[in-house]
């Protein structure tokens, strides 16, 4: 039978079927042990395991299920639920490993000497009122293809959980008391999570940047509603238990691995841009995580079992401070080191980052959350107090408290000035900047029709008295009049150069830009009537090619103009991929051509530290390649 929501009266039936619904859910640790490992394996190596942000998803299902869980517990005995001991909770569980990471990582910043990360002051703001993500909308940050990753990007899904844990407990009163049934608030909390699927799945576009729809909180609050509704439905008691049937408890264990077994796929084939991940695999991932996670109440199931398991557990209680940590100490190592050892970045990364974890988690986090505010700031100041007292007494063995009162004045002082030397923008996002602006303003001058000087009389003489060959009556020759260029962040840093080599030229790069875009793009081009006779497509470096793409540009520009396919340069495994099949394109017809940049690029030492980006002198061999090939049309 349903029971009724009530803020009051005595427990509902569930509570005394099982006697200890507020123990420690051991199944729920492995989970987010799983959770952690598909986030950094994203990050590390992310053609590896192309769903591993899906992480993210499980982290958000698994704190929407718990926290309402604890909630409805709270609300069992009292008409309101403590909400001043749930926030004091949270902050104690997030605040202290999170302020930690801010001044270790930014101090440490110093190691990049002459690179410093960027924007450090406005993350630092948006990480201290937990609104990375909107920060990071309003700076313009893309989570998919920026061309150098903020420090703290990370912080976004901070903000997401905290702006829910803030919201959600009065949210849920609010349902609950109109709601007055567990079955109609389970309802009312998935037609919620519902509107926010469809309007992350409506808002989705394949051709323009999706970090809006990922950064959004409701946007991408469908994971924390759908773990709430497991929540609720879990608290109805619509859940097998210990000592149900045996069929059913095998039907149970058979859904947990089964369930569990799609999740480890989704990490595997569910890439972060995909048209299906925005169109509902999300939303789904969560939809079965949710149901996972209402399996795991019962203790001796093969899923629980495995979820269990000591290592899992240890990384799922670590699982915060791995999150924390890995990425602006991969960042770091990933600046310090060059290019062409970004794997040995990641496996001498790998070991500090869980030694931070670990330190964090036994010195901060735990005693914080064991004692309080109060009592742990308290001892430490006693501790500190102890050693400056040791220093100053000059005790033989005080070395260690040298140190450590050092750390406690250097670090802050450290991470104070780099906050104060962080620039704006980064090198690189400098470059782009200028790059397209000087795009914009190309774009607003009147077009001037080139003509070639004669710079003697003989070459006058020559040219008025020559006749021209048949081969040079037929050859064309084309100028950057008549070019049209669509590229992405390569391009538009080489673009000034480009505009130099071949002027005339219209350019229409930007960063991010995927070459499964390009058809699309291009025809609204051929519509507008800015499609010129020599098409120029500098695309790839952001993903591979799909089946069927440059077939469908060739479709698009049509048969009598130009093609020229410029081959991609860059540390990712797809780029191989992507050349093979620009080489193949350019060999089997005649009005294709390619310009083999993969072949120069090596060649060239200005790059940018990504390996990927040219700057001025290699945007110069960008353009000139480009402008030989178009003159030998």
């Amino acid at each position: 039978m349903i029971q009724p929501v009530t803020l009051s009266a005595a427990q509902p039936q569930f509570a005394t079927d099982n006697p200890q619904p507020t123990s420690r859910n051991l199944g729920l640790d492995g989970l987010r042990g799983i959770a952690v490992l598909a986030v950094m394996t994203y990050h590390f190596w992310p053609s590896f395991l192309p769903g591993g942000f899906l992480g993210v998803d499980l982290f958000f299902t698994l704190s929407g299920f718990l926290i309402t869980g604890g909630l409805l517990r709270s609300m069992e005995g009292r008409r309101f639920p403590d909400l001043r001991g749930f926030w004091l909770r949270r902050a104690r569980r997030l605040v202290p490993a999170m302020i930690l990471v801010l001044v270790l990582c930014t101090a440490l910043a110093l190691l990049a000497v002459g690179q410093l990360p960027a924007g450090l002051r406005w993350q630092w703001a948006g990480a201290l009122t937990y609104t990375s993500n909107w920060m990071q909308i309003a700076h313009g940050n893309s989570y998919f293809s920026s061309v150098e990753p903020l420090y703290f990007q990370h912080f976004w899904s901070l903000a997401v959980e905290e702006q829910f844990y803030v919201l959600w407990p009065l949210v849920l009163v609010l349902l609950a008391g109109v709601l007055r049934k567990r079955g109609a608030l389970m309802c009312g909390i998935l037609v919620v999570a519902a509107a926010s699927a469809a309007s992350m799945a409506w808002g989705f576009d394949a051709s323009t940047d999706s970090s809006v729809l990922y950064f959004g909180t409701w946007t991408h609050g469908f994971g924390l509603l759908l773990g709430s509704s497991g929540a609720v439905a879990c608290a109805n008691g619509q859940v097998v238990r210990r000592g149900g049937s045996q069929r059913s408890r095998m039907l149970i264990q058979l859904l947990q691995i089964l369930i569990l077994g799609c999740l480890l796929v989704a990490f595997a084939v569910l890439p972060d841009t995909s048209v299906a991940a925005y169109q509902g695999g999300m939303a789904l991932f969560c939809v079965a995580a949710t149901v996972l996670m209402m399996t795991l109440r019962n203790s001796g199931t093969w899923g629980y079992t495995l979820l269990s398991h000591k290592y899992l557990r240890w990384l799922g209680q670590r699982s915060y401070g791995l999150y924390l940590w890995h990425w602006p100490l991969l960042v770091l190592a990933q600046t310090i080191f060059p290019p062409q050892a970004q794997t040995a970045a990641v496996l001498c990364v790998i070991p500090l980052i869980f030694l931070a974890a670990q330190l964090s988690w036994q010195f901060v986090e735990q005693p914080i959350l064991q004692y309080g505010f109060i009592l742990t700031l308290s001892g430490w100041a006693k501790n500190i107090a102890g050693r400056i007292l040791q220093v100053w007494n000059g005790a033989t063995s005080s070395f260690g408290a040298v140190a450590m009162l050092l750390a406690l004045v250097l670090v802050p002082l450290c991470a104070t000035s780099v906050l104060m030397a962080s620039p704006a923008q980064s090198q690189l996002e400098q470059q782009l900047t200028l790059a397209q602006n000087a795009l914009e303003e190309e774009s607003k001058a009147p077009v001037v029709e080139e003509h070639q000087p004669l710079t003697t009389d003989d070459a006058q003489r020559d040219n008025s008295t020559k006749k021209p060959s048949k081969n040079e009556t037929a050859r064309k020759k084309f100028t950057g009049q008549d070019v049209t260029a669509l590229g992405d962040s390569v391009m538009l840093a080489s673009s000034p150069q480009m505009l130099k080599k071949l002027p005339g030229i219209s350019i229409h790069a930007s960063v991010g830009a995927q070459i499964w875009d390009a058809p699309a793009r291009l025809s609204e081009l051929k519509s507008a009537g800015e499609l010129r006779k020599v098409v120029v497509v500098g695309l790839g470096t952001n993903g591979d090619i799909p089946a069927g793409t440059l077939e469908q540009i060739r479709s698009v520009i049509g048969a009598k103009r130009e093609l020229l396919l410029i081959t991609t340069f860059a540390p990712r495994q797809w780029i191989s991929h992507v050349n093979d099949s620009l080489r193949a394109a350019a060999e089997s017809d005649s009005k294709t051509h390619l310009i083999d940049w993969a072949h120069t690029a090596p060649t060239v030492d200005d790059m940018a530290r990504d390996d990927i980006h040219p700057g001025p002198h290699g945007g110069a061999a960008y353009g000139q390649l480009l402008a030989d090939a178009v003159r030998n049309l």
